[in-house]
């Protein structure tokens, strides 16, 4: 059995509760009884039981943040960034991930509702199935706060959205291969949002070719074998091409590659996120970079402040960030 409260309490000659004030920093303990209590609890390696304390304290000093792929970098960088920020706040992270599953979603939303953490970010899909809505905004209302990062039709006020403009980020790199001459421009992704920018832009030069356009069975990443190799079929393929994020466009940069195709003299390939691998792949990857360290330091920052009791503003429900394009060396100029 390992070293109780108890122990420490008797080991420095006070009480129980003496004790424990001691060790949760109380300042109805002074400094010398303080002293005294750390430095038996150090030497015995003393460990306080996490769950006894939330259960006292009605806290846990944790926070959950859900994502729908630990292996995806964008994901991995922003779990970064807000473990980083919790921790200089004082909180723990528990990271969940759903593997892009609704039903693992939901599981997670029940089980946050144990008690287990002290508020929780969900940064897992791009929009929410009504259904987890519901039991979402359920958890909200009667057990602890959320904020969301990425959803961009949330639509609730119980709960703070960080985002950028998903339509955007593809509008802003279509635009730029249409610049550089392009006009034969593919699109792959499963996202509606991402697919009205690409197709807006291309719009405005009255560009738009449905033939170019791959929506994927499932999910750009992982049908992309068989995206490549309907590409290496068609007498004219596309001179460019916008990806669904940076893991997507290295990864067809590779199969390209391997194939024969130049990158970017025979195809130019976009992708977006600006993962920390995109600037040192070789080529450079041409992406839009979405600021993940700021966003999951205003979801810790507005979640701690919710926790603490305090209410929100207005402004503070629905936050979009700015994005950029950075031009790098898997884009030139059309040469045809």
């Amino acid at each position: 059995m390992g070293v109780t409260l108890k122990d420490v309490a008797e080991k420095a000659g006070v009480s129980i509760g003496t004790a424990s004030m001691a060790l949760n920093n109380s300042d109805k303990v002074n400094i010398e009884t303080y002293k005294k209590v750390i430095s038996v609890a150090r030497k015995l390696h003393y460990v306080p039981n996490a769950r006894a304390r939330a259960l006292v304290k009605q806290s846990t000093n944790i926070i959950g943040l859900v994502v729908p792929q630990i292996i995806n970098p964008f994901f991995a960088e922003l779990a970064q960034a807000v473990k980083d920020s919790a921790r200089k706040k004082g909180y723990n992270l528990i990271l969940c991930s759903t593997d892009g599953k609704a039903d693992e979603e939901a599981r997670y939303i029940e089980f946050f509702k144990s008690g287990m953490v002290d508020g929780a970010i969900f940064a897992s899909q791009e929009s929410l199935t009504n259904q987890n809505k519901i039991i979402l905004e359920e958890l909200i209302a009667n057990y602890i706060p959320v904020v969301n990062i990425n959803s961009q039709e949330f639509g609730s006020d119980l709960v703070p959205v960080i985002k950028i403009d998903l339509e955007k980020t593809s509008y802003l790199a279509t635009r730029y291969l249409i610049e550089l001459g392009h006009q034969r421009i593919g699109f792959g992704s499963h996202s509606l949002k991402r697919f009205e920018g690409y197709k807006r832009a291309l719009s405005e030069f009255d560009l738009y070719n449905p033939e170019f356009v791959y929506f994927p069975m499932q999910d750009f990443d992982e049908d992309i074998y068989a995206i490549v190799a309907s590409l290496m079929e068609v007498k004219v393929r596309p001179t460019a091409f916008v990806c669904y994020n940076d893991n997507s466009a290295i990864k067809m940069i590779q199969l390209l590659v391997e194939k024969g195709i130049r990158i970017p003299e025979d195809i130019s390939i976009c992708g977006t996120d600006n993962i920390l691998l995109s600037r040192y792949y070789n080529p450079s990857l041409t992406t839009i970079n979405i600021p993940k360290e700021a966003m999951g330091q205003k979801a810790i920052e507005i979640l701690v402040r919710i926790i603490a009791g305090e209410r929100v503003a207005k402004s503070e429900l629905d936050i979009t960030y700015p994005i950029e394009l950075l031009k790098r060396k898997s884009t030139t100029t059309y040469q045809g």
